[in-house]
């Protein structure tokens, strides 16, 4: 009997030495790690907005309206240094931004040798149906998935304009008109969000600034030409996706 007894005791602590240890292999287990996501690569992607505009055309004060925005855009990026990244965009897209704004005109017929300056209500109308910017950027990595950035470059819009108004002496209503692309620069913030293995989506402010520039504007029959300087700048809000790879 106590042979048995010592052989159950024996048993019990061969047991608990061995429940113990298990509990101590547990114990030491390390959490499966979570894979952070690279942005080394490319993509390709599309977005849409809101755009907004903020005009001055000389003899006339601010002038401003919305529209909206949307297209494509191209890019690669590097991830150096564990979380910084670097980066190359390409957008383009097609914008519905229509300002008008009443102003004035002023001709210099002459009448027996003598100028007489003769100034004529106006309606002047200006359209950005082009936007298009290349740019590098600077980000930042964080919680694994995310990417904030600051980004900066050269800038594209197509501007179209005229400018209704009947000239003195003529009696009847004109409307020159011209068509010119102006380059100027873009800055802007954003934020990207890798939401899958291939796939990510953007949320941007860009703003763009295309400088005090002259302009002519023409019509044909009956030939009238009126010159002036417009000075155009464009905000965008917009939210996009972009397949990597």
């Amino acid at each position: 009997m106590r042979r048995l007894a010592a052989v159950g005791v024996g048993l019990v602590s061969i047991l608990g030495f061995g429940s113990a240890a298990g509990a101590a292999d547990l114990a030491v287990k390390a959490p499966v790690a979570t894979k952070q996501f690279s942005w080394t690569g490319c993509f390709i992607g599309v977005h849409a907005g809101g755009d907004f505009s903020y005009d001055k055309i000389r003899s006339s004060g601010d002038f401003s309206s919305a529209g909206f925005i949307g297209g494509g855009q191209i890019g690669c990026d590097y991830q150096f240094a564990s979380a910084w990244v670097i980066g190359v965009e390409g957008r383009a897209a097609w914008s519905s931004l229509t300002s008008k704004t009443p102003g004035t005109a002023t001709f210099n017929p002459v009448f027996g040798g003598v100028v007489v300056p003769l100034t004529v209500p106006t309606q002047f109308t200006v359209s950005n149906d082009f936007l298009a910017s290349a740019t590098a950027r600077l980000g930042y990595s964080f919680a694994g998935n995310w990417l904030a950035y600051g980004r900066g470059g050269v800038a594209w819009t197509r501007e179209k304009a005229d400018i209704v108004l009947t000239p003195p002496l003529l009696g009847v209503p004109v409307d020159p008109k011209g068509t010119i692309t102006r380059t100027g620069w873009t800055a802007g913030v954003g934020l990207d969000w890798a939401f899958a293995a291939h796939w990510s989506a953007n949320f941007a402010y860009d703003y763009y600034d295309f400088g005090a520039n002259d302009f002519v504007l023409t019509n044909s029959i009956p030939p009238v030409t009126v010159s002036g300087s417009l000075k155009d700048r464009v905000h965008t809000v917009t939210a996009g996706v972009n397949y990597r790879f």
